[in-house]
């Protein structure tokens, strides 16, 4: 496996092979780049203020790598076996996102979760128990349009596959 410093280097190298008459790079790509070269590495992070609980060293390990995904603006997967805690894991996240102050003209959009029908009310249990403070909306079931106003006032919505894939 290679470090990011290798994996840099490798891109600074086909840069240059190009050329740099050929390439053109953008004001975002090179902050990127500067993030990137600064970056030592994904901490982990103590639960947030609201979140009723403790995390696990490996579960604050997580909480941090979705921490650095989010800073970083990348896409990514919080993976693991069964029962290790990735419900309380994102759980604390979206406590973090709530918690992070919003620029005056920006309104905060709510996450979206999609699950399993079975785990829908596992979900919305172990927020009540963990972060009471996230308002969630259970979008499921027949009279889901007639909660469709209530979306931009909650925290999170929670949806299964099937609800999903009939609503698109």
């Amino acid at each position: 496996e290679r470090s990011l410093e290798e994996r840099l280097a490798e891109v600074d190298a086909l840069l240059a092979a190009e050329g740099s008459d050929r390439v053109r790079l953008d004001q975002r790509f090179e902050e990127a780049r500067a993030r990137l070269r600064a970056f030592s590495g994904v901490k982990a992070l103590a639960p947030p203020d609201g979140f009723r609980g403790e995390l696990r060293g490996y579960q604050q390990e997580g909480l941090g790598w979705l921490e650095f995904l989010r800073d970083f603006g990348f896409g990514g997967c919080l993976a693991d076996d069964m029962g290790l805690g990735k419900t309380i894991q994102i759980l604390a996240m979206l406590e973090m996102r709530r918690n992070r102050p919003t620029s005056t003209n920006a309104a905060r959009t709510p996450s979206l979760i999609v699950v399993p029908k079975s785990l829908v009310f596992n979900w919305i249990e172990e927020a009540a128990r963990f972060t009471p403070a996230l308002r969630f909306l259970n979008y499921t079931g027949i009279e889901r349009r007639e909660r469709k106003e209530q979306i931009d006032s909650v925290d999170v919505v929670v949806t299964t596959y099937g609800t999903l894939r009939q609503d698109i």
